[in-house]
């Protein structure tokens, strides 16, 4: 079966984005019984005509300028892959819900099914009442993670500083401004920040790295497996995110994580939990209960006063967990692929 991926201009993603993990899927045994080809979406109507797919996969995030084209194309087998919008995105970015939700509702309907990346994105696209339950699947979010799995564990700290790692594009959504902020509420000595990535809220994180000496700002960089080797944890502070494969990432090498509590975040984190009001102990990691520079601050003093037991375990059961995450995502392509063949 031929494959048409359809991504925004330029695809996305520079260092765990949506085109690598469609490149190592095309590089799978997947590659071999199906044809998978990329586009940006303004070449799709001339790539329809030379290459005539079988299915049209849409990773472009749905807008009123872009209904048109999905609307013209729903004569085809067609479906849309949710890397985009979810519960945080909605309450942090939407000015008009009945207006979005509009928009949502007839970008879904152009398609056969919507893919959610996460089991907590599906569950408020239902909520939302944006499509049927009948017409949208989950399938978890992934990348090859070898290169993550074959990382030593943390070794413990015996009395060194621990040093935490926080990765991706430097906008607001990473939500990096608060945990620069959290992080100037601990006294010195304990934790050390190493933060990685470029982006249009560089300036404003350099202003308030400053004065900050346990920070260091390191720009762009693709030895992520290397980073994640020299630290003890990784913190993931996001505003929203449908899935989030820096946790994945980050579960693979063993490092413990922190995360916020929204969308796709906890359940790769949370088991049976229990914890205070402001931070909740998952299998692997710390999920942060609000919103405020002061709760980042009361999980990141919690990882600080944590054991080296306790991160050991949590280190054990991130890789545990992410051991199959591969496999399972090729396995859900797969059944996706027959399901249309």
């Amino acid at each position: 079966m031929k494959v048409l991926h359809v991504l925004a201009t330029g695809g996305t993603g520079k260092i765990c984005g949506i085109r690598p993990s469609l490149e190592m899927l095309a590089c799978s045994p997947l590659g071999e019984r199906h044809r998978f080809a990329m586009v940006a979406s303004e070449e799709v109507n001339s790539t329809l005509a030379d290459w005539n797919p079988d299915l049209l996969i849409w990773h472009k995030a749905c807008s009123w300028k872009g209904l048109p084209s999905l609307i013209r194309h729903r004569a085809r087998r067609q479906i849309l892959f949710e890397h985009h919008y979810c519960a945080g995105f909605e309450r942090h970015n939407v000015p008009s819900t009945l207006r979005f939700r509009t928009m949502l509702r007839l970008s879904y309907a152009a398609m056969e099914q919507v893919v959610a990346v996460s089991r907590a994105q599906r569950s408020w696209l239902q909520t939302a009442h944006l499509i049927s339950a009948s017409r949208s699947r989950v399938l978890l979010s992934s990348r090859t993670v070898d290169d993550f799995l074959v990382l030593p564990s943390p070794p413990p700290a015996e009395g060194r500083p621990l040093t935490l790692l926080a990765y991706g594009r430097l906008t607001t959504q990473k939500g990096f401004d608060r945990l620069l902020r959290a992080l100037r509420l601990l006294p010195d000595g304990g934790l050390r920040l190493l933060l990685v990535g470029e982006g249009p809220q560089k300036g404003e994180l350099e202003a308030l790295a400053s004065a900050d000496p346990r920070v260091e700002l390191l720009g762009a960089r693709k030895d992520i497996p290397a980073l994640l080797g020299q630290v003890d944890a990784v913190v993931i502070p996001s505003r929203w995110e449908p899935w989030g494969n820096v946790c994945l990432e980050a579960r693979a090498a063993g490092r413990p994580v922190i995360v916020s509590d929204v969308d796709g975040l906890p359940e790769q984190v949370l088991d049976s939990a229990d914890g205070s009001a402001s931070s909740q102990v998952g299998s692997c990691g710390l999920v942060v209960k609000g919103e405020s520079d002061a709760d980042l601050a009361a999980a990141l003093e919690a990882l600080l006063s944590s054991t080296d037991q306790q991160r050991s375990a949590w280190s054990a059961a991130g890789r545990y967990s992410a051991r199959s995450a591969w496999s399972d995502y090729m396995d859900a392509w797969s059944h996706l692929l027959d399901e249309f063949s």
